[in-house]
């Protein structure tokens, strides 16, 4: 993880999404996890890559796993709108490297998992 934003690699974003896609089928047979807390100053980071966005403007989140720890991640990125024909949208992702894209487009993980970062009395647990 980078230490000055938070952002982490294509790699190891890939590395997680694809633990919680191979795990997931018996995943929650095993593991609880009810939310994730998520501080807003990381979070505006991603809504910040946006900034100059016009129109609709939405986030994708992505499950994973961290096989080193077991920990329950959740990957935030930014999108793009591109117009299709026929007028329907799709929302891409915006990840450095990806579609064209070659500077911003950080991943971030920046999410602890619920429990243990969880509100005990939330009517949501």
């Amino acid at each position: 993880m980078s230490q000055d934003d938070n952002s982490i690699s294509l790699q190891t974003a890939q590395s997680y999404t694809n633990e919680w896609r191979s795990e997931e089928s018996t995943y929650n047979k095993y593991n609880e996890c009810n939310g994730f807390l998520i501080p807003a100053d990381d979070l505006q980071a991603v809504l910040d890559e946006m900034e100059d966005q016009k129109g609709t403007k939405k986030v994708r989140a992505y499950l994973g796993v961290d096989p080193a720890t077991n920990q329950e991640k959740l990957i935030f990125v930014a999108t793009k709108p591109e117009n299709q024909k026929g007028g329907s949208v799709i929302y891409r992702d915006m990840i450095n490297g990806y579609n064209g894209l070659q500077t911003g487009g950080k991943l971030y993980d920046f999410t602890e998992p619920c429990p243990a970062a969880c509100d005990g009395n939330s009517p949501l647990i």
